[in-house]
């Protein structure tokens, strides 16, 4: 398996008028919206069992993959968050999650057919908690011709609503060069911004550079998504696959999996972990990138 081409051949995947209609959304607007996912629809019961099942599992220590030296006892991840991480390699059923069909077409259009996935994780905002401030997930542009270097799949297995928690976003803030701190005040309402409403199985794909959160789950009902981290393959994932993927996930991985984790690949990356928020602490000598509550 050496390109994505292989890829969508073996898996008899074809480009539509449908899909490049969702890429010109996307380059206008930073986002598009997958409306149902036939893969998220058929095992969604089993997603929402082995979330649940982890939530309990873990407890406090849900979702510090990749930051573990700042783990301390008891200190949950998120505040006002049940967060999960490193899902590739805690059941095999999200690795189907890879190679949704919607999901890689889109984003191989976008970046130019050349992609690969970096972690899986799993953030539910908990009743009158889960407002975040603005903030991006890449690296700011440098100008707004820059090509398009992360993409978030984020992936709904409940109902997402203005009274649960939905995703906000800043259309088109995504062609805005440097960090958002540098622009607006993170803090606050922006006029222009947008809650994303959606039904369970649905996808939004945005842009590691749209302006973006949390709002806050204000009725209790349960709200659950996937996030699946979409980079160029020259660049380092959010999770170094092959140092957070054990051995026995590795070795049952087939052909099209390890290429679309990077697995083996020529090109070797050092860091465990690669964020736009350990970029932010270094250029600005700064613990603080964004509160979550």
């Amino acid at each position: 398996m050496n390109s994505l081409n292989d890829v969508f051949g073996k898996l008899g995947y074809e480009f539509t008028d449908e899909d490049k209609n969702a890429v010109e959304f996307y380059h206008k607007n930073g986002y598009c919206v997958i409306k149902t996912s036939d893969t998220v629809n058929k095992h969604l019961n089993e997603f929402r069992k082995i979330i649940d099942d982890l939530i309990t599992k873990e407890s406090w220590r849900g979702g510090w993959e990749g930051k573990e030296e700042y783990i301390k006892y008891k200190k949950v991840f998120q505040p006002g968050a049940h967060r999960l991480g490193n899902l590739f390699n805690k059941n095999k059923l999200f690795l189907k999650l890879l190679v949704e069909e919607n999901i890689l077409k889109i984003a191989s259009l976008l970046m130019e057919n050349d992609i690969k996935i970096g972690g899986l994780d799993m953030r539910e905002p908990l009743k009158g908690k889960g407002l975040q401030e603005f903030h991006i997930d890449w690296i700011p542009k440098k100008n707004d011709t820059e090509k398009i270097q992360n993409i978030i799949g984020m992936i709904y297995l409940d109902d997402s609503t203005k009274d649960n928690g939905a995703l906000r976003i800043v259309p088109e803030s995504h062609k805005i060069p440097g960090w958002i701190q540098e622009n607006f005040d993170i803090s606050s309402s922006h006029p222009n911004e947008k809650i994303i409403e959606v039904k369970e199985s649905t996808i939004i794909l945005f842009d590691g550079n749209l302006w973006h959160s949390g709002t806050t789950n204000n009725n209790g009902n349960r709200r659950r998504a996937l996030y699946l981290d979409i980079r160029r393959s020259n660049i380092p994932p959010l999770l170094n696959q092959n140092i957070y993927l054990d051995e026995n996930t590795q070795n049952n991985l087939d052909d099209v999996e390890k290429f679309l984790l990077g697995i083996d690949d020529n090109i070797e990356f050092i860091d465990r972990v690669h964020t736009a928020g350990d970029v932010f602490r270094k250029e600005f000598k700064s613990n603080t990138f964004m509160k979550n509550y």
